[in-house]
């Protein structure tokens, strides 16, 4: 499985052009019009969803590239392989958490010398880590959009399904401008919960028990649909 995570991050890596693309949106918007300011705690909250903001990106649009690569073929040939459903799965979502790595990093430079951000050496790391091992439940997202769906219609998905989490979860604006009818829904969605640990951890506070409990309810469903959509895949590839 380590050979096969290998292979497909230099196939990625070698398509330079694809994470340029995939830092324009996120970094676009922070640098003109989500920033936060001018107190840390606002700074803080918008660096931390532009760069939620940028890895969901990366992740759900991931799920494009696995729908082409099922049209071209590379689905049947993994088959032929020793590989699992759940191996092929937990591969995909370890190369599609590694992509998040880019846009969390440039974000934070970009906080940390043009926006302010002041935070500790250990915080910074605290953050990271979060923003970077967090992702993995939404990459599961993408990962089950790309196998289940043909491409066209996997971009069109993975691209509502980007916005629309992004609105619930609260990672461009906070969710209590959302009508009151919605916020109560927005807590549950993985997206608020994944952000809501690193905003917890820049006010030094402990992780929420129920955020944790939710995103590791999201994880084994997220999971568990793209284990599904690679099956089904399969069988049409």
């Amino acid at each position: 499985m380590l050979g096969y995570i290998r292979l497909e991050i230099l196939r990625l890596v070698r398509n330079g052009g694809y994470l340029m693309m995939s830092l324009i949106m996120p970094v676009g918007l922070y640098v003109t019009l989500a920033g936060g300011g001018p107190d840390q705690e606002s700074l803080v909250r918008a660096m931390v969803g532009a760069a939620a903001f940028g890895a969901l990106g990366v992740v759900i649009t991931n799920g494009t590239g696995i729908a082409e690569d099922r049209a071209l073929g590379w689905l049947r040939q993994l088959r032929l392989t020793p590989l699992s459903p759940v191996q092929v799965v937990i591969a995909r979502g370890a190369v599609a958490t590694c992509l998040g790595i880019l846009p969390i990093v440039v974000i934070g430079l970009i906080g940390k010398f043009y926006r302010g951000v002041d935070l500790s050496p250990g915080t910074w790391l605290e953050i990271f880590l979060l923003l970077w091992v967090g992702i993995a439940p939404l990459a599961m997202l993408g990962i089950g959009i790309g196998y289940l769906f043909k491409a066209q219609l996997a971009q069109i998905a993975g691209t509502v399904s980007y916005l629309t989490l992004t609105l619930l979860g609260g990672l461009m604006m906070p969710t209590d401008t959302l009508p009151s009818w919605l916020q109560p829904l927005s807590k549950e969605t993985p997206v608020y919960r994944y952000a809501q640990l690193s905003w917890d951890a820049a006010a030094n506070s402990a992780p929420s028990g129920t955020g944790l409990g939710v995103l590791a309810l999201w994880t084994a469903l997220l999971a568990a649909f793209a284990a599904f959509a690679y099956r089904r895949g399969g069988r049409r590839a």
